[in-house]
């Protein structure tokens, strides 16, 4: 893997901040209209041009495109390779909102790599945010106007500051491998050493004098490092989650019960982010004037974005339209039967699982995502 950058640091003023925020949880959809911003609305004619025209907003075919990513973040492994990717397309009359979840293995030609790796290449180039930007769009087919990263530490740190999550999970499940954060190189007690197999050095893993595993063997089924890994459950039913047990929902990989797929993990990161935008939309939070500038100093340590202070003012407005219950959520996947996804041959991706459109068709990718998106449009 390439050693990668620092990311670099963006000034973020503390009202863009908030909106920052609000726009990442899709709190935008409906908590901005009860915040006074009259003063920074209408701090220049330009502005005011701009909110009684409907313009100022990038925007294609009359909708406003934005990137939301999740990434570990320092002292996570990997730390900028994106875990979640959604891109949300926004109908400037507000009468529709689409989600769109991208599957972290989904091959990207012009990266020769997978789409979660976007974001930690842009570093090494400079900025982040604009190679993934480019990436999904090419991806796509449509202009993507807008990217917002967030790190792990800053969800678990914001749901914590919103008493919680209240999340319907609709299946139970049990992952017996969720990976604990600092011990992705424990070595567990055991060693590993390098013999001669077949004329080749080879590094084996020494359970006991008469045991021992190739590590290019090593899988699920008989990995010997058990202390990387805890054991997590959900009940089916309404929970209330704090910070660390949201994340786990939102990241766990390896449940029973079909939540070990993309598909299911994909659905799960957009209850949070629903469930996120219910709990500041309550009372509770809205009238709670600490909280809020709690969670402008979190996010103001967690995020990276290209959304300009010009452009608050018409999030503002473009919130006002929105009605919270006409999003809809999309989830790419390979569960279903004609999905427009495949599992793609590893021999052709570096001995990588990857997935790809059917038939390696990118066309048809960009084709199917326009059609979900445009379905309202077109009825």
């Amino acid at each position: 893997m390439r050693q990668l950058g620092h990311k670099p640091k963006r000034s973020a003023p503390i009202l863009k901040i908030l909106i920052l925020a609000i726009v990442l949880t899709f709190v935008v959809l409906g908590v901005i209209k009860f915040l006074n911003l009259g003063e920074f609305v209408f701090k220049g004619p330009k502005t005011v041009v701009e909110l009684i025209t409907d313009t100022g907003l990038e925007s294609d075919r009359g909708r406003v495109n934005l990137l939301l990513l999740g990434t570990g973040g320092p002292g996570h492994e990997g730390p900028y390779l994106s875990d979640t990717m959604i891109f949300a397309s926004i109908d400037k009359k507000g009468k529709d909102v689409v989600l769109v979840s991208i599957p972290r293995d989904l091959w990207a030609p012009n990266l020769r790599a997978k789409i979660n790796s976007a974001y930690a290449y842009g570093l090494e180039q400079g900025d982040g945010l604009e190679l993934v930007q480019e990436t999904i769009s090419l991806l796509f087919g449509m202009p993507v106007h807008y990217a917002v990263r967030l790190d792990f530490d800053g969800f678990v740190k914001a749901v914590d500051l919103v008493d919680g999550l209240n999340v319907n999970v609709e299946n139970a499940f049990i992952d017996e491998r969720y990976p604990i954060s600092g011990k992705e190189n424990n070595l567990c007690g055991l060693t590993i050493e390098t013999e001669e197999i077949d004329g080749q050095e080879t590094k084996v893993v020494k359970i006991s004098d008469d045991e021992k595993i190739r590590i290019d063997e090593l899988n699920d089924n008989n990995d010997p490092f058990t202390c990387r890994y805890e054991t997590i459950e959900f009940a089916q039913g309404s929970t209330l989650m704090d910070g660390e047990t949201a994340l786990k929902f939102v990241r766990s990989r390896k449940g029973t019960n079909d939540e070990g797929s993309d598909f299911a993990r994909s659905a799960r990161q957009q209850k949070a982010i629903l469930a996120f935008r219910d709990k500041m939309l309550s009372s509770e939070i809205l009238t709670n004037p600490s909280t809020i500038i709690d969670l402008i100093k979190t996010f103001g340590q967690s995020i990276d974005t290209n959304i300009e202070n010009d452009d608050i003012p018409l999030f503002a407005k473009l919130a006002g339209k929105i009605d919270p219950t006409t999003i809809r959520r999309l989830v790419l996947d390979t569960e279903e039967k004609g999905s427009i996804l495949q599992v793609g041959n590893p021999e052709d991706h570096g001995g990588q699982f990857v997935l790809v459109p059917r038939g390696n068709l990118y066309s048809d990718l960009a084709e199917y995502v326009q059609q979900q998106i445009f379905k309202l449009e077109e009825q």
